[in-house]
């Protein structure tokens, strides 16, 4: 195809055709990217079994499985026991990474300091946004650069533009994430830490009894 694209029009053709196969390709993973969590979303509904989810280890394999994120059986159970347990097992899978999980205590913190502030949090919220329209600015000007050009500037500018919007649409698997972390991070860190000190507090009581 790109050899008839420059017989037809030139080498001039042959960059605005290599951006276009690598947007298109990008895009094409993102749409494979949910497509694939749809074909683990009926996965999980075909294996979901009420009777072993009191197993931990079946527990933590099966969320792991849906979500590709590995949570702790007691942070499954606090999810599930939410109203809307589908979606807060979506929130606490994409916020996991954002957290610390200390499996002596069974407590989780922020892992990043900048996340421990509710200002950079906010600001955080917006950072997946605003880098995907730098990337794609970028991008934009160097493909225009690109198509003007000739010889091995033009090259440079093809591979900058082809990266820039690569970029652009991988900083948006970020969005979820810092979204969450603003809207619930620090109420699921609350919750979590909570029941965690009620379960061991509990726990220190019946040893204490015996």
């Amino acid at each position: 195809m790109f050899k008839d694209l420059v017989e037809a029009g030139g080498a001039a053709l042959l960059i605005p055709a290599i951006l276009f196969s690598v947007t298109v390709y990008v895009i094409r993973g993102l749409f494979g990217l949910y497509g694939k969590k749809s074909e683990h979303r009926r996965d999980f509904l075909e294996r979901w079994d009420y009777a072993r989810a009191h197993d931990d280890l079946w527990l933590e394999v099966i969320i792991r499985q849906l979500y590709g994120t590995y949570l702790p059986a007691h942070v499954i159970r606090l999810a599930l026991a939410s109203p809307h347990s589908s979606q807060a097992l979506l929130d606490l899978s994409s916020l996991w990474p954002l957290l610390r999980y200390d499996e002596h205590t069974q407590t989780v913190k922020w892992r990043y300091k900048r996340d421990r502030s509710a200002f950079m949090r906010r600001l955080g919220r917006y950072a997946p946004a605003l880098r995907y329209l730098l990337f794609c600015l970028i991008g934009s000007a160097s493909g225009i650069a690109a198509y003007k050009t000739s010889g091995a500037s033009q090259w440079i500018y093809a591979i900058l533009a082809t990266v820039m919007v690569a970029l652009a649409f991988t900083t948006l698997s970020y969005d979820d994430a810092a979204k969450i972390a603003d809207a619930s991070g620090e109420a699921w860190i609350s919750k979590i830490n909570s029941t965690s000190r009620s379960r061991h507090n509990q726990a220190a009581q019946r040893s204490q009894s015996y």
